[in-house]
């Protein structure tokens, strides 16, 4: 009954909050989530034992921490008309009226995250992380005018983490799958001008054209599609419930946010059970 009750704590931890993201990423969230927690359960029926003493490392029982770190972008400094491959299947409002010629470099990112799960065995651990990013602002600029684009991303995983070294200092490789949600907010604050062709009947051999003038612009978007998360880092134990975390992990978005990559960089604390 006990690892009943885990299997089910972790797949209610790790699909609920993705309920609101859309079909397609809490399918992909919970799909990893009941391969995570079988692995769990398995364990707990053909693995190690229950009997732990409280200073190992690496014993069973649950653990819940939080961090932050530095994100950097993957997907910078490219024609505006080229980033349709970040929001594949929706156009862009900058595209629109920005032109061919435009660039736009966004910045990288601040994250902050919280992760918790239950480590089922001495060499791997199951959990989810969410993680939120609020520093991906753009800037576009070309000769039709200039503009920004506020980006803002939350990522929900279910993870799997195997741990190298089993003592106070325990290097891991980890792998993961869930959801991405993209928020962006484009704005031109100064107005475009630029001119518009317009195509007349074909018994005619010119197009007209017409001046055109854009005066501020503001549009918000939304973007949810599967993820994949890929890392390793460091577990430190300060003590024999402290844990001190230092992680790297890459991003590989699909889908509609599939040109969203980015590498991530911090450290956190955890308490373990």
């Amino acid at each position: 009954m006990k690892r009943i009750a885990i299997a089910l704590f972790a797949l209610n931890f790790v699909a609920s909050p993705a309920l609101a993201d859309g079909i397609k990423g809490v399918a992909g969230t919970v799909g990893m989530g009941a391969v995570s927690t079988m692995l769990c359960v398995l364990t707990g029926a053909f693995g190690e034992g229950e009997d732990e003493s409280a200073n190992d490392f690496d014993r069973t029982g649950f653990f819940i921490g939080a961090g932050a770190g530095f994100a950097g972008e993957d997907f910078s400094r490219r024609p505006v008309n080229d980033i349709g491959d970040i929001f594949s299947n929706q156009p862009r409002l900058a595209v629109a009226f920005a032109g061919s010629e435009t660039i736009a470099k966004p910045d990288d990112s601040w994250s902050v995250k919280g992760r918790g799960g239950y480590r089922c065995h001495s060499r791997y651990s199951v959990g989810a992380t969410f993680e939120y990013f609020g520093g991906f602002d753009t800037q576009w600029y070309g000769p039709l005018g200039t503009g920004g684009d506020d980006i803002d991303i939350f990522v929900a995983t279910v993870d799997i983490k195997g741990y190298l070294l089993t003592g106070r200092y325990q290097p891991y490789l980890l792998l993961g799958g869930g959801t991405m949600n993209v928020s962006t907010k484009v704005t031109n604050p100064t107005g475009i001008n630029g001119i518009t062709e317009v195509p007349i009947p074909p018994d005619n051999t010119e197009d007209l054209l017409f001046p055109t003038t854009f005066g501020p612009v503001t549009q918000s978007r939304s973007y949810t599609d599967f993820v994949f998360r890929f890392g390793g880092g460091f577990d430190i134990y300060a003590t024999d419930h402290v844990v001190v975390n230092i992680d790297a992990n890459y991003l590989v978005p699909m889908g509609e946010v599939s040109g969203v990559g980015m590498f991530t960089i911090g450290g956190g604390i955890e308490y373990r059970f």
